[in-house]
């Protein structure tokens, strides 16, 4: 698929092809098949320790550090910097799971997101050719003709992730990534305790974004 696009025979796209889609198949299991039993990384595991229910979001849970260790290790051959990337990607993932709650919101966080990183790196043309795949998913999911979904929201996660490592590349910026990564682990912490959805609709500002270009 990336292979296709960006018009190169190099196998590191053929692995970040098939992490992706183990990424979404995965949240695609979460979305047939999840309930409402447990909801955080607190309430999956208790749920486990005390029920024996291994539930999808457990699945979640020890997948996504797999994946994307095993093609971290495959892409960049070190073990040490692949076990970060694993606990960093996953974490990158959860968080705009959570974001999509509201039609667009998602992906307006990504766009956003990485608006920012441009002003301390740069994008190159392999990084906006995967932002403008994003577009005709947004289209769909803003104007509510369908909702990302786990699926969904999982890979835009893991875009923003290999986005800011650069992942397919051999260049990145190490202080940037510890910053942002600090900026996602404290959220994912955060969000066992608060909501995002009546943080962002508390704040004028926050909820215009969240608004322009929703039905209601």
């Amino acid at each position: 698929m990336l292979q296709i696009f960006f018009s190169t025979a190099d196998i590191k796209w053929l692995i970040l092809s098939l992490s992706i889609c183990c990424i979404s198949v995965v949240g695609l299991l979460d979305d047939i098949f999840g309930d409402n039993k447990s909801k955080g990384f607190k309430g999956h595991i208790t749920r486990f320790l005390k029920n024996g229910e291994f539930s999808t979001g457990l699945l979640k849970m020890v997948s996504m550090p797999v994946v994307i260790f095993v093609s971290s290790v495959i892409l960049q051959k070190k073990v040490v910097e692949s076990v970060f990337y694993a606990i960093f990607g996953s974490l990158c993932v959860n968080l705009f799971n959570l974001f999509d709650l509201r039609p667009g919101r998602c992906i307006k966080v990504l766009w956003i997101s990485v608006a920012v990183l441009s002003f301390f790196v740069h994008i190159d043309r392999v990084a906006v050719g995967l932002l403008t795949l994003t577009i005709p998913f947004f289209i769909g999911d803003l104007r509510e003709f369908y909702m990302l979904g786990d699926a969904g929201s999982n890979v835009i996660g893991y875009l923003f992730f290999l986005i800011l490592t650069n992942s397919y590349s051999a260049s990145y910026n190490l202080f940037l990534i510890w910053a942002v990564f600090i900026v996602v682990f404290v959220l994912n912490v955060l969000s066992e305790r608060l909501s995002f959805s009546k943080v962002i609709e508390r704040n004028k500002f926050l909820n215009f974004i969240d608004m322009l270009g929703r039905k209601n």
